[in-house]
């Protein structure tokens, strides 16, 4: 079923009519059709070959690209920079545990009083 399957898909993308119930007409297609198909695949196969190297070219490139940008980044932070970057982040990741901790009703509560700060209401 599934071979009969499988050959219908292949009338229909070749444009072939489809095959009718005559046995010897019908195995003179399928072998036009593995044929058909055969070179198809060979086809594909290559292409997909040569794009696997051109995906390695622009790989390269990138990799190329985001070292340049790295040396670049580094040229610009100094030793203070990155100390005081470090330093925000663990009194941020610090901070973050505090409002974790609270509980639903003190977490309402404290973004109504931060809308009201940001709104200038009191």
């Amino acid at each position: 079923m599934f071979e009969s399957l499988q050959k219908k898909i292949l009338n229909k993308v070749l444009g072939k009519p489809a095959a009718k119930n005559k046995k010897k007409k019908a195995s003179k297609k399928n072998a036009d059709l593995r044929s058909n198909s055969g070179v198809a695949l060979d086809d594909a196969l290559g292409k997909l070959q040569g794009s696997g190297d051109k995906m390695d070219m622009r790989l390269d490139e990138q990799e190329a690209l985001l070292a340049q940008v790295k040396a670049e980044a580094a040229k610009k932070m100094t030793p203070e920079r990155r100390a005081l970057i470090e330093s925000a982040q663990r009194i941020r990741k610090a901070q973050e545990k505090v409002l974790a901790d609270l509980d639903d009703e003190t977490k309402a509560r404290l973004y109504l009083t931060a809308l009201r700060a940001f709104q200038g209401d009191k």
